[in-house]
């Protein structure tokens, strides 16, 4: 699609915004509720909660680990095609689960795991980085915040939706139901990931000035200087120090894109080394996974755990939709003031963690639905501080060393193996001992160790300037 007009373009941004929230509310949405599938599969299948619970962890782990994958893809196609093939490839993943036979819970690892893993991944990846190209200049921050509530949206509408499926048709059905419906708004949704123009009207939108680029591009990295890297690197400022400023400057576009090409090759892998080997990277790693390994027990094992304090599904099903309204009301209001804090955005994940211990531990004496909802309240919106400051918090801390694609890398990956390992486990251990009181107390002693690994970082940098300054 081609705006022709800077005016257009100007608010055409704002549909890509919102059809990237689309992508994230339609395919995350339902992952992001794979706690209330699991009693279901549980009882079908008669498997152990360790293997049944890893079905959903590998699926939310690949549509973070499958990054790669899309960076290929999108090289070659088109983001809207890649995200509309991610829309198919999801809806295939619930469908075709819905046939598997009992009791070969194996498929599944396939059909629903890898398929909605990867589908997901597809979607929500390419239209993100989209969505980067049209707002490259300014607002970024704020669009990518619109569009990742998506998600949060998306738990909280499917939540009751599944629960009502599943009660009325069946756990079969309902996945048919969903795919279905998903599959066709998706494509639809999927349409309006138009490419931004290259032109000079669109360079210049109304609402844009170059103080008012610069401000946002320093508010995406609190305290740090833009560099000419990643995705930030040849703007429409170099094109017009040429001399032909109307014939010129489609070429100078092609020529910045090609020299982001080769300054990627050529830095990467010593990034990649200094990564390895940097204390401070490999703390920010520990700390991811160890963090999400905690919180991602609230997408895949807390339904179950409900369920175990003789819930019904209704009030299951309204624990989760509290959950997540607080949840999305914590990124909101980071999304308002973040911008604003007065201290590293690191020390915003360390309280989460800090804070999320003590929420662990009433969960494992909690019996009653009232206490229920408001542990469910309080956890969403600590968890709201790792899943909307985590990727800025990387910027912050290791956008000079590795620019964009580094800082993507250090997000996703440890993030996805937390994702991964965060189900088996609490699963493995309720196997074990018949409940999950054991399983909270163990992820409470890691999020200990993420908030240890999280502040060795600034303490370690103090101590080197230190050492620096005598």
């Amino acid at each position: 699609m081609v705006c022709p007009s800077g005016s257009r373009c100007g608010w055409w941004r704002w549909v890509v915004t919102f059809a990237t929230f689309g992508q994230f509310f339609l395919t995350l949405g339902p992952l992001f509720n794979f706690s209330i599938l699991f009693v279901s599969l549980q009882e079908d299948f008669h498997s152990s909660s360790a293997l049944t619970g890893w079905l959903g962890s590998l699926s939310l782990a690949l549509a973070c680990i499958a990054s790669p994958l899309c960076s290929l893809l999108t090289h070659k196609l088109s983001s809207r095609t890649v995200a509309i093939l991610g829309v198919i490839a999801f809806c295939a993943g619930l469908l075709t689960t819905s046939f598997v036979p009992v009791p070969s819970l194996g498929y599944a690892f396939f059909t629903f795991s890898i398929l909605t893993g990867v589908g997901a991944n597809l979607a929500t990846t390419a239209s993100l980085a989209l969505l980067l190209d049209w707002f490259a200049k300014a607002n970024f921050s704020r669009a990518s915040a619109l569009a990742q509530m998506g998600s949060t949206f998306g738990m909280l509408a499917f939540s009751p939706l599944l629960t009502a499926f599943i009660t009325h048709y069946g756990w079969r059905n309902a996945l048919r139901i969903l795919s279905g419906g998903i599959l066709v708004i998706g494509i639809v949704d999927g349409l309006l990931l138009a490419d931004p123009p290259s032109t000079e009207d669109y360079a210049r939108a109304p609402d844009e000035s170059p103080g008012d680029e610069k401000h946002e591009l320093e508010s995406m990295v609190p305290g740090k200087q833009v560099h000419d890297d990643g995705c930030i690197e040849g703007t429409d400022d170099d094109a017009r120090d040429t001399d032909d400023k109307t014939t010129d400057n489609e070429e100078a576009n092609i020529s910045n894109q090609g020299s982001l090409k080769v300054g990627d090759e050529r830095h990467f892998r010593g990034r990649l080394i200094s990564a390895l080997t940097n204390p401070e990277a490999w703390a920010w790693h520990f700390a991811a996974v160890f963090s999400f390994l905690g919180w991602t027990f609230f997408n895949t094992n807390y339904a179950n755990y409900l369920d175990g304090l003789d819930l019904d599904s209704n009030r299951i099903a309204s624990v989760i939709v509290y959950f997540a309204l607080a949840e999305l009301g914590g990124k909101f209001l980071i999304a308002v003031i973040g911008d604003r804090l007065p201290f590293l955005y690191l020390y915003l994940l360390m309280a989460s963690c800090l804070l999320g211990t003590v929420v662990l531990g009433f969960l494992t004496i909690a019996k009653t639905f009232g206490v229920m909802v408001l542990l469910a309240v309080v956890s969403g919106v600590l968890r709201s501080g790792v899943y909307a400051a985590q990727f800025t918090a990387a910027a912050e801390l290791f956008h000079g060393q590795y620019g964009t694609n580094g800082v993507m890398v250090i997000t996703l990956v440890p993030s996805g193996i937390g994702v991964l390992i965060s189900a088996p486990l609490a699963g493995a251990i309720y196997d074990v001992t018949g409940d999950y009181v054991l399983s909270l107390l163990v992820i409470a002693a890691l999020f200990v160790c993420a908030s240890a690994a999280y502040i060795f970082i600034p303490v370690r940098r103090r101590i080197n300037q230190a050492v620096h300054v005598v």
